[in-house]
């Protein structure tokens, strides 16, 4: 389970080649938007750490206000609803890498890791009555972008703090080790150069894992 802020910081600079400098900025401001990830990962080779694969979904949304055009009418402004929602849906594919021997036989409790692999982000805009939203030619504010992510990270492992707990967990609910970790990763969401809405970032993330 994975908790941490994202901004696709380069957003604005392919709206601003098709006439919409800043709109992202003016619509949802500068600050990151509360990110959330859930992670299931399974081993496939276990020696002298572990290698394996991993199915990611995230979440991240943003609400905002309406901008209206200068010099709108009144009846104009009568059909605009008050606020405006990005949601963005992250779908993850990766490899994974943890070298976990120093925790196991040497009770060293820190274990990095490292994970690489493919995305597939689903995106839309929401009006204030949850309708995707459409621009004045008609064009529905929705879509995907493909990309890539790399993160490094460092888990420690909280068995070393309350072995008796830990053993409890274990044999009560099948959890052989629980993590706390951080990890700092870098996506690529532009659909691999391809014209559309960038919605790269680099983020830190931080969050729990069960390992069964």
């Amino acid at each position: 389970l994975k908790l941490g802020g994202y901004y696709p910081s380069r957003i604005d600079e392919d709206l601003a080649a098709s006439g919409q400098e800043g709109a992202f900025e003016k619509f949802y401001g500068t600050d990151n938007l509360l990110y959330g990830e859930l992670v299931v990962e399974r081993y496939l080779f276990q020696r002298f750490g572990k290698f394996g694969v991993g199915a990611h979904i995230g979440i991240a949304r943003r609400k905002g206000e309406v901008q209206v055009v200068d010099g709108a009418t009144d009846e104009e402004m009568t059909d605009v609803p008050g606020e405006t929602n990005f949601r963005l849906v992250p779908l993850r594919a990766s490899l994974f890498y943890k070298y976990d021997y120093s925790a196991i036989h040497h009770n060293v409790p820190l274990v990095p890791f490292v994970r690489a692999g493919l995305d597939y982000h689903l995106w839309r805009v929401a009006d204030g009555e949850g309708e995707t939203s459409t621009s004045s030619d008609e064009a529905v504010s929705k879509g995907a972008r493909s990309g890539w992510h790399a993160s490094l990270g460092l888990q420690i492992l909280l068995d070393f703090i309350d072995p008796a707990t830990a053993a409890s967990f274990d044999l009560s609910w099948g959890v052989n080790n629980s993590y706390l970790f951080g990890e700092y990763m870098i996506s690529r969401i532009d659909s691999f150069g391809a014209a559309g809405l960038d919605l790269s970032d680099e983020q830190w993330l931080f969050g729990l894992a069960f390992e069964f």
